[in-house]
């Protein structure tokens, strides 16, 4: 049935997310204005005081050069200082940038614009058993318009949720309560995207850091080199001192550089493999502490959220710590890129050693923990999208996980792609396990998007996001779907073998004794009339005495007896056509029965494809 209340409620719903973002678009607009200005003004002291820095000092060097020395230090200090807060002021300009672009975004989002957000059609997967018949990835998919991810672990676990969901109802209950507290705190949300978009980030970098953290130490085994680089400079930092102070020869200092320089050049390969490994992990450590950092300080309620932090709050050095050492470790190593800096430090600290050393050091306290710590905050990053995919369809309901209810009882059911002032909804209702809906219709009629409705509100529902619903109680079970089989020349199979090796793994399943509800559109498609009508009604008795429950879509009207074969357990649905003339409308609400219409015959009329009718350029047919 149509809910036109529900569809009327949606659009104030929509005009009201979209008033909230504009707000938050308008905030941000001004603290940014302000920020920016704050920054130029540094810019201009900072340049103003370089320059009393250089020139102010020379106006007493004639008078007193100790004078002038302390001007020049001080002047020093307060040029540093303006540096130090430029570049605070410089990270406020890009957070705030950020903001601007999360709600900016959110805005367009609203308006059916997805451009800004990944459509994770990496994670397309043509042999999954559901995901390429529901559309999860690619443009404009599930995935699409949920993603706000703005790590890559957070992608990949978002995609996880929506191909492999929860099996246990407890779990789900757990992410549905965790999904309404972020929802709730959507400023906690939007501080976590925007401060995750001021860094880079790229499964090459993470796969990078990943593979050198779990790399074996070599350097830190070899005790005589732990030695000499701890002995070397601090034995020409010793020589130095006395050698300024008159008491030693210059030339000592020249020879531990030397020396210094030489073991450098010696282990110079291994060292730059090193850094070659983690230099382009910078920005993403820097990234991945600023997010560690803010779910260790917010205060969360939900036992899932607080399971995520436990693992973050231990005593001593929170793990936000231990990755911006790690950061800070790299970031003094990146120092080799320069030419200079490389030969002083080198020379006088053996840096490259020393700096391979803190962090084999470091790999080796916390390398088993670094993958616990990139999976908070991937759950973290996948939770928050479910949570804004929350705040922006808060009319959608939490499904009721219920092993001894209905396999499937839905109210006001829709597509959550469709727009709410477009979108028709209608109550589906499967009883017991072992019973099937057939679905009947004329083309476009809309069975194929009501099989699709079904599958994604069943996917989202066992990974505890909300469903386009207004009422929606379900058992888990395996989902299986057959709706888009395709051939393939690479594998030198036919459309028809395709679909057999589908419908083969789905039995297959079936008679494991799994439970798995089932989706099927127009089954045996690439056969002839007489062997579709009787392998279909044989597949589907199979199904039934596997004890699989589901929904067929079909054009084939014989299947609809099969109601008589198995009272109680095939129920008959249908979508109608109002044909007027040459005239085709459609509500698209599901009805009880059989369709009594069809309309191919008088599509291929319109379309010029039979004799009698021409179509005209501005002829106006139906969507699918």
């Amino acid at each position: 049935m149509i809910y036109q209340g529900k569809q009327q409620l949606n659009a104030k719903m929509a005009d009201g997310k979209l008033s909230f973002y504009r707000d938050k678009f308008s905030e941000y607009s001004d603290k940014l204005r302000l920020a920016r200005r704050t920054q130029r003004g540094y810019v201009f002291l900072r340049l103003a005081s370089f320059l009393i820095m250089i020139f102010l000092p020379l106006l007493f060097a004639g008078t007193s050069i100790s004078i002038a020395i302390s001007v020049f230090l001080a002047m020093l200090a307060v040029f540093l200082f303006l540096v130090h807060r430029f570049g605070i002021q410089e990270r406020k300009v890009k957070y705030f940038s950020a903001l601007l672009g999360v709600n900016c975004e959110e805005i367009e989002a609203l308006r059916g614009n997805l451009d800004s957000f990944d459509s994770g059609s990496r994670y397309e997967d043509p042999d999954h058993r559901y995901s390429p018949d529901l559309d999860l990835f690619g443009e404009n998919s599930m995935f699409h318009y949920m993603n706000r991810c703005c790590t890559v672990p957070g992608m990949d676990m978002l995609a996880d949720f929506l191909k492999e969901p929860a099996t246990d109802a407890q779990e789900i209950k757990r992410r549905q309560k965790g999904i309404k507290e972020l929802a709730a705190k959507l400023e906690f949300c939007q501080h976590f995207i925007a401060t995750g978009r001021m860094y880079g980030d790229s499964s090459g970098d993470r796969i990078n850091l990943i593979k050198y953290v779990n790399t074996p130490s070599h350097f830190t085994r070899n005790r005589s080199l732990v030695m000499v680089s701890r002995v070397l400079p601090a034995l020409t930092a010793g020589t130095l001192l006395l050698a300024a102070a008159g008491i030693l020869p210059f030339y000592l200092v020249l020879i531990l550089f030397c020396v210094q320089l030489g073991i450098t050049g010696l282990l110079f390969r291994k060292t730059a493999e090193v850094h070659d490994k983690v230099t382009r992990s910078l920005g993403t450590l820097k990234k991945y502490g600023k997010l560690l950092r803010i779910i260790h300080d917010t205060e969360l309620d939900a036992p899932l959220l607080k399971s995520i932090q436990r693992y973050l709050r231990t005593e001593g050095t929170p793990p936000s710590g231990h990755i911006a050492k790690l950061a800070r470790i790299v970031d003094a190593f990146d120092n080799r890129l320069n030419f200079i800096a490389f030969t002083v430090l080198n020379g006088l600290l053996l840096w490259d050693v020393n700096c391979v050393l803190m962090l084999e050091r470091w790999n080796r306290r916390n390398r088993k923990k670094l993958a616990v710590w990139l999976g908070s905050i991937a759950k973290m990053d996948a939770f928050i999208s479910m949570a804004i995919f929350f705040f922006n369809n808060t009319d959608f309901v939490f499904p009721q996980p219920d092993d001894s209810g209905p396999v499937l009882r839905a109210g006001s059911l829709g597509h959550p792609l469709i727009p709410a002032g477009e979108r028709v909804c209608n109550d589906l209702t499967i009883e017991d396990s072992g019973c099937f809906v057939i679905v009947t219709g004329a083309n476009m009629a809309g069975k194929s998007t009501f099989l699709r409705t079904a599958g994604i509100a069943l996917v989202l529902a066992m990974a505890g996001a909300p469903v386009c619903a207004a009422d929606f109680r379900f058992r888990i079970t395996d989902l299986y779907t057959s709706m888009r089989t395709s051939d393939s020349l690479s594998k030198h199979e036919s459309y028809f073998y395709a679909e057999l090796k589908r419908l083969k793994h789905l039995i297959e399943t079936i008679a494991g004794g799994r439970q798995v509800f089932v989706l099927l559109d127009e089954i045996l498609k690439g056969t002839n009339t007489t062997d579709k009508q009787k392998g279909s009604v044989a597949l589907l008795g199979r199904m039934l005495g596997l004890g699989a429950t589901g929904i067929i879509a079909t054009h084939d009207l014989s299947l609809t007896s099969l109601e008589n074969e198995y009272p109680g357990r095939i129920m008959n649905r249908c979508f109608e056509v109002d044909i007027d003339g040459d005239r085709i409308s459609f509500d698209y609400r599901l009805r009880e029965g059989v369709t009594r219409k069809m309309n191919a015959l008088l599509l291929m009329e319109q379309m010029g494809l039979l004799p009698g009718k021409t179509p005209g350029p501005d002829q106006n047919l139906p969507g699918a």
